[in-house]
């Protein structure tokens, strides 16, 4: 009767097949190499941060065994703390490229306009970033784990080529809570 009608016309229905634009809407290259590329940055971020906990470690800041004037009682503490280009450069350039490539898509983390002058703004040049932070900021810290963060930036440059021939422009921001 009428529960066997409806069954009948349900049935008989014709199947709604998505075509072939909605499918590809949801698996969007620009969208997934922003993905990648956050994801490595935010990893270097963390590289960087470890490392720096690491060199802290060793660090100590001597006072009973110093005398009142005294050149080199705490260079353990001006090993991490210097601005010293070759103190400054290797001790902090995994988490400035880490901080860097994060600000791309947290608005919240550049600290202040400057950032945004150095932050890439297509593909080609978030390609060139990411190699950068792969040879300069990732294989040369914190054992295999840098080794595996860099393989990961490597891999986000190879996939921020693809997405630049595969015709997409400018950086697909995410949507961030930072």
């Amino acid at each position: 009767s009428r529960s066997a009608q409806a069954a009948a016309d349900e049935s008989c229905a014709p199947l709604r097949v998505p075509t072939r634009g909605a499918a590809m809407a949801n698996c969007d290259v620009g969208v997934i190499t922003s993905c990648l590329c956050f994801l490595a940055s935010f990893c270097t971020l963390v590289l960087g941060v470890a490392y720096l906990i690491l060199k802290l470690e060793r660090v100590t800041v001597r006072f009973d065994r110093c005398g009142a004037i005294e050149a080199d009682c705490n260079a353990g503490w001006r090993s991490v703390f210097s601005l010293a280009p070759d103190v400054l450069f290797t001790i902090w350039t995994p988490l400035v490229l880490g901080l860097l490539g994060a600000s791309v898509h947290a608005y919240s983390l550049p600290l202040n306009h400057f950032f945004t002058w150095l932050l890439p703004t297509n593909y080609v040049q978030y390609a060139f970033f990411q190699l950068a932070t792969a040879l300069f900021g990732n294989f040369g810290y914190c054992g295999k784990l840098g080794v595996f963060v860099g393989a990961l930036s490597v891999l986000s440059c190879v996939v921020c080529v693809i997405a630049r021939l595969m015709g997409e422009g400018g950086i697909k921001m995410l949507q961030t809570k930072w």
